[in-house]
């Protein structure tokens, strides 16, 4: 009888993270607040049973970091969520110290969303256009604070295939009254150089550079080459450990996804992230600052002499 409940509740966890696993479109930072609401969920559908709670909370903890292995908010939440209730033996501990971590987690990439946007503001040259890569919530919501602000500017979005999530980004810019031009992504070399600047999100970031949506390391050549300003702007929960920072690699999409019906002989590869050195960004734009191969080359080294136990995700950047 247990043992059926066990497998029922399983399921049920696996049918909350599916749609995560499956989110081609939305940004690292909104798959860590739909991350947290399945935590939550879990929470408040538990009994009074702890080590029933536990096990769900690390089996939910495994699947969410299988099912996004390129993102580091993802991991970070979840291992410091496990973490905290490690040595607690009362479910209502549990719960409630859970919910801690989860509003501590959540009030940290609202805030700092609003934060990267007054640093951001200060990057985009008036009047001129910026060039936007793939879809983040971070570049987004910088993005609508300058327009709010009175800042005048049109944006360049590329398509970003395969999954094609330049076109949300569009949208979503576009129903706010920004003026952008959308074109498809190997048009990119065509429509920089009338650029003032360009902005993409991240989803890690660890010792060999950062990791975002495959195509980002060509914006990072073009940007570098045409000497036009590069920056990612993201929170501070992407940092990662060099231990985990390859676990991007591991994010492998169905080749069908590119082609339906290839020829037997041809095979697709359909990797959606991939690495960007250092010097081929401009500066990184945080809640705590924007920082720069140098500021991020000492944290980094800091941070992976800290004992691999350790709560990465609250550990802020010293200037």
């Amino acid at each position: 009888m247990a043992s059926t409940a066990n497998s029922e509740r399983k399921k049920s966890i696996e049918q909350l993270i599916a749609p995560i696993s499956n989110d081609l479109l939305s940004g690292s930072a909104e798959i860590a607040l739909q991350g947290m609401t399945v935590f939550k969920s879990i929470l408040s559908s538990a009994n009074s049973d702890a080590d029933e709670i536990k096990a769900d909370i690390e089996f939910a903890s495994q699947l969410l970091i299988e099912s996004q292995p390129a993102m580091a908010s993802i991991f970070n939440i979840s291992t410091s969520l496990v973490k905290t209730i490690s040595g607690i033996s009362s479910a209502e501990t549990i719960k409630s110290e859970s919910n801690k971590v989860l509003d501590h987690f959540e009030k940290l990439l609202c805030d700092s969303a609003a934060s990267i946007a007054d640093f951001a503001i200060n990057l985009m040259p008036p009047g001129e256009m910026i060039f936007a890569y793939s879809f983040s919530s971070t570049v987004v919501s910088s993005l609508l604070s300058a327009k709010a602000k009175g800042r005048y500017f049109r944006v360049v979005c590329p398509e970003s295939r395969p999954s094609m999530e330049g076109r949300k980004l569009a949208t979503r810019l576009a129903s706010a009254g920004i003026e952008v031009i959308y074109t498809f992504d190997s048009a990119m070399g065509m429509l920089l150089p009338s650029c003032g600047v360009a902005f993409m999100g991240c989803d890690s970031i660890g010792a060999p550079g950062l990791v975002n949506k495959t195509g980002s390391f060509l914006l990072a050549l073009a940007c570098h080459e045409l000497k036009i300003p590069l920056y990612a702007l993201c929170d501070t929960t992407k940092f990662i450990n060099e231990e985990r920072f390859f676990e991007f690699e591991n994010h492998h999409r169905l080749g069908s996804e590119i082609w339906a019906d290839p020829p037997p002989e041809v095979l697709i590869v359909n990797k959606q992230f991939e690495l960007i050195p250092f010097d081929y960004i401009t500066g990184l734009v945080t809640e705590d600052g924007v920082f720069t191969k140098t500021d991020l080359t000492k944290y980094i080294s800091k941070m992976n002499n800290e004992s691999a136990s350790a709560n990465l995700s609250t550990v802020k950047i010293h200037k």
